[in-house]
């Protein structure tokens, strides 16, 4: 067996413990076994419960991890140690990374990441494993906006990364559905409860995800929205941010002169572009479009009466 099926392994183990304290030893088994499928060299792996015990001492000698045994419990769990625990979870992260973007297939077809730290990377490898092999999957999905979660089953098509998170790109399937047939994003951060079903869906030969987010700043693409050229001016030192980290793959330098730092994109005008435009507010100057421009200072214009409320509140004085 290759170095990296004991690595996947050991890890796989440590999640398993982590997740389901006092985890008997023939369920840690029966979890490990189910767990492998997801990788491409599974039937290379192997295990069994004289396999997991012998990681687990590997575990303890080599990694360090303290994995311990409950007779009272009738299973193993990691001592809540916050130190450590913080430990295992930065391994756990940049393993689920590690080979679900350095995987043993060519990946360039279904992920797309951006060059920002990654969050939300545990379910990279399952979601891999279902995308290339068209496997419908199911899950709890909590909105930001909203505390309730709702059970999703979806055809899954990428993986994106924006904005330091990692998003799925899926079709939802299932009865009253609004845009029934297109791909969405789902936030992996936001997924409880993955279930990777065993069965199977056609994929839309017509559906190019990386076709679909190509003229988008983030995650969130919209089939009703034009491409629009935007330009831009920043301050020479937004200037260089922007031009070591451009906002879009169709960027153009029209000025940069010392005194300005002026580019144009083709793009949708996207909820996530416009974030991405406030967010560099000091050194910016929307000139086109003039609606953006409107758009952009109408955000402003709230949040300034918003805060203009608040002073007024502040100099009110209390009634005795």
């Amino acid at each position: 067996m290759s170095k990296q099926g004991y690595i996947q392994r050991y890890l796989l183990i440590i999640r398993l413990i982590r997740n389901n304290r006092y985890i008997s030893l023939p369920e840690l088994v029966r979890k490990v076994e189910d767990g492998l499928v997801y990788f491409d060299d599974a039937e290379d792996i192997g295990v069994s419960r004289r396999t997991i015990l012998r990681d687990l001492k590997e575990i303890r000698s080599v990694m360090g991890i303290s994995i311990e045994y409950s007779r009272s419990e009738n299973g193993y769990y990691i001592p809540e140690d916050e130190d450590q625990i913080s430990d295992i979870e930065r391994i756990l992260e940049q393993y689920d990374l590690m080979t679900s973007l350095h995987a043993r297939e060519e990946l360039s077809s279904i992920v797309f990441p951006e060059r920002r730290k990654p969050r939300g990377t545990e379910f990279l490898t399952p979601l891999i494993h279902a995308i290339k092999r068209s496997l419908i999957v199911e899950f709890t999905y909590v909105k930001f906006n909203n505390y309730v979660s709702r059970s999703r089953s979806v055809m899954p098509y990428a993986l994106k990364e924006g904005r330091g998170r990692w998003y799925l790109l899926a079709i939802e399937i299932g009865e009253n559905v609004r845009h029934a047939g297109e791909i969405k994003s789902w936030g992996l951060d936001r997924i409880r409860d993955l279930n990777v079903t065993k069965n199977r869906f056609m994929r839309n030969p017509e559906i190019d995800p990386e076709k679909e987010f190509r003229d988008v700043v983030g995650v969130y693409s919209n089939n009703d929205l034009p491409v629009e050229e935007v330009i831009l001016s920043f301050s020479p030192k937004g200037g260089r941010y922007n031009e070591a980290f451009p906002l879009h793959e169709s960027q153009e330098t029209l000025v940069d002169d010392g005194k300005e730092f002026r580019i144009r994109l083709k793009v949708k005008i996207t909820y996530d572009f416009k974030q991405e435009l406030l967010s560099q507010s000091d050194d910016l100057v929307v000139i086109a479009p003039e609606h953006l421009r409107k758009e952009i200072c109408e955000v402003y214009r709230k949040a300034l009466e918003r805060n203009g409320s608040l002073d007024n509140e502040a100099a009110i004085p209390e009634k005795s």
